[in-house]
């Protein structure tokens, strides 16, 4: 079976195989910046932190390496599963 066969198969024993499974939010890096900056994010403009939005989605676009997150999950997942 090839790897699309494989994958169709799988998606269909899911209810929604779309779902997201990670996600961050603005909330996530409005608490971020008020841990790093504390009083001080409150002078911050609305300009200012959608700029650190648009860094934040660079930064991962530059440095997040998918496969290898997934590699690390899928390793863990098998040692559970051998639990």
């Amino acid at each position: 079976m090839v790897q699309n066969e494989i994958v169709m198969t799988l998606s269909q024993k899911l209810s929604d195989p779309s779902e997201v499974v990670y996600a961050i939010t603005m909330k996530d890096l409005v608490v971020a910046i008020a841990g790093r900056l504390r009083e001080d994010a409150l002078h911050l403009t609305a300009e200012e932190l959608l700029l650190a939005r648009d860094e934040v989605r660079e930064t991962f676009g530059h440095y997040l390496d998918e496969r290898e997150i997934f590699e690390l999950a899928l390793d863990q997942w098998d040692v559970v599963r051998q639990l």
